[in-house]
């Protein structure tokens, strides 16, 4: 019988309750990528590290939900799309998408995000008010 020291125990432990869904992560990179953006651009954005956007990518670690509204923004997409298993839920937003064509610093990034947070609330305050008419 091999015992297994308690801190490796622990530690383990820890890493699967720090786990994200697969859904998580490869929404993440398939967005990142289709946005053509690198794992740099993204952390410069989030003002995190590039090896915490990879630990998010490879559900090693869950974003926050201050991360996860950034990446929201960014990519123009709803809470429940970024977590949503079904690629098809993002078909729509995949649409309104641009590709970098050249590097895109962290300041544009967050012009990026702030429009599409704007467009994005335009675009729910209309669907109030049409269920009004």
């Amino acid at each position: 019988m091999t015992l297994t020291p308690y801190y490796r125990r622990e530690a383990t432990h820890h890493m699967k309750t720090q786990a994200t869904t697969p859904t998580l992560g490869k929404n993440i990179k398939m967005l990142r990528t289709n946005m053509g953006l690198t794992q740099q651009q993204l952390a410069d954005y989030l003002e995190v590290s590039r090896e915490e956007v990879s630990y998010f990518e490879n559900q090693t670690r869950k974003p926050s939900v201050a991360v996860l509204h950034k990446l929201t923004d960014l990519f123009g997409v709803d809470l429940a799309d970024i977590l949503s298993p079904d690629p098809s839920a993002q078909a729509l937003n995949a649409a309104f998408a641009f590709r970098s064509v050249g590097e895109l610093q962290a300041a544009q990034l967050q012009q990026i995000a702030a429009f599409r947070r704007i467009v994005s609330n335009y675009v729910k305050m209309d669907n109030l008010l049409s269920r009004e008419d």
